[in-house]
Parts: C-alpha cells; structure tokens; sequence
C-alpha cells in the first residue's frame, strides 16, 4: 500500500522524509508499502516558534517550514505556541479541552488544505493510506472525518482505507474546534495505529486522538520514548509488523 505522509508543524518534506526512512527501508524489504511525501500549503509557512527558543534550526531543521493548520493566533496565541505550556487534567479530554481554554480554536484555512489533499489524491490514484506526524496526524483525522461525511453525502468514494498517527492530535472541526469523543459521536471508521511516547508530554493528544476512532480498528503502539518518530533499533522491525498488521485489516474491512 501506497501512504500519503504529512508532516508536523514547522516542518517539511525534507524532514519527514529524513525522521521515516528507516521505517520506509523496513517496509520495502517485502513491498508491503511505500511512501508519498508533501509539504503544507505555502501560505501556512510559518517561523513563529523561533522566537520562543534558541537552537530553532538545529531542532526543526533548515527551512522553509511549513505548518498546516492557520489558527488565527498570533505569537503566545497561537495554538501551536501553547502546547509547549500543555496543562494537566483527568482525562485527555480535559486537557485539549483546557488548552484551548476559552479562546475559539478556529481553521482559517481549512477549505484550502482539505482541497489540497483531495487534489493530491486525485493525482496520485495510488495512494490508500495516510500517515501523520503531530499536527500532521490531526490534519490527516480531518481528512478522514471529511471524506466520511461526504461519502454519506454524496456516495463520493473514499480513498483512505487506514491510517496511522504519530505522536498525533485529535481531527478538528472548523466551526466547532477540537473534535472529543466525550463531545461527538463520528467516530473515525478506517483501522488506525496509534504511535504514542510514554514520555511525550503532548501523549494527552495522541490518546485524545485514539478515542475518537473505532476502538474495534484502532491499535496502539507505544514506543516508549517522546515526540518523535522511532528511527533505530528493534522498534523499527515491530512497528513495520503493526504496519503489516493495519493493512491487513483495512484489506479486511474494504
């Protein structure tokens, strides 16, 4: 199976591509899938972070960085600024809940990058599946949760047969914000791994993100480290078997 993979914020082809080769080395040993990458839409680039710590590019990489979703916020504001303060709560609900806060959690260009990817879909006939790194995750659970609602719309049909998220974040509504699975009942239907860090201080959105999909599909794969993407030892060989795995099912089920 081909996968289309989006990376995170402040990010770039060049990265994603770096952050999965050994994972993409793993799964061409038995052609049991292959990767397409692309980079957010131009008008989303972003270097905001980089007022906020030293070091941006030896973190981040060299530019241009790209983010995907435009919240509308600005320095401190923005959402992507106020991760790096993530609070605590219960239950991962609350905590996306608290850190949105009382701001409205707006997508000003939502219209744009999900015609972006039904563009890029329809010119890579391919692709089946959709891989997402952090805010990439969330962005690719957006996709889903559209091309549902428009197959029951419509009867358009739908491209993505499985997915899997990285350290990711829950889909979001462009009028309602931060889609929760105490607060929706559309759950995402396609199978799904979760690739969570026991000690990412962001996991809240990966486990935020995992409730929100069909819990008889979705899989979750911990790799114990952060917010990162797994590159070396046996992790790697393991995660390539839960891959194997999810297009397994999605064979299954489609």
């Amino acid at each position: 199976m081909r996968f289309l993979c989006l990376h995170g914020a402040i990010g770039n082809i060049e990265n994603i591509s770096i952050q999965l080769a050994p994972l993409q080395k793993e799964l061409a040993r038995d052609y049991a899938a292959s990767f397409h990458y692309i980079n957010g839409l131009p008008k989303g680039s972003s270097n905001l972070m980089s007022h906020f710590f030293t070091g941006f590019e030896e973190y981040f990489g060299a530019g241009p960085h790209y983010r995907w979703a435009e919240d509308g916020g600005v320095a401190e504001e923005s959402m992507i600024s106020r991760v790096r303060k993530i609070p605590v709560g219960q239950n991962p609900e609350d905590v996306m809940r608290d850190l949105a806060g009382d701001r409205e959690v707006a997508w000003k260009n939502h219209d744009d990058v999900m015609q972006y990817l039904y563009d890029t879909f329809e010119e890579n006939p391919d692709i089946g599946g959709i891989i997402g790194y952090s805010e990439g995750a969330s962005i690719a659970a957006t996709f889903i949760l559209d091309e549902q609602r428009r197959f029951e719309e419509t009867g358009r049909e739908r491209r993505i047969k499985c997915a899997m998220f990285i350290t990711g974040w829950p889909p979001i509504d462009p009028h309602k914000g931060i889609v929760l699975a105490d607060q929706e009942d559309d759950l995402i239907d396609v199978p799904s791994l979760h690739v969570v860090g026991a000690n990412d201080p962001f996991r809240h959105g990966a486990y935020a993100l995992y409730n929100v999909c069909d819990p008889d599909t979705a899989a979750l794969f911990d790799t114990g480290k952060g917010h990162t993407i797994p590159r070396s030892g046996l992790v790697i060989t393991e995660l390539g078997d839960a891959i194997r795995d999810l297009i397994a099912k999605s064979q299954e089920a489609f």
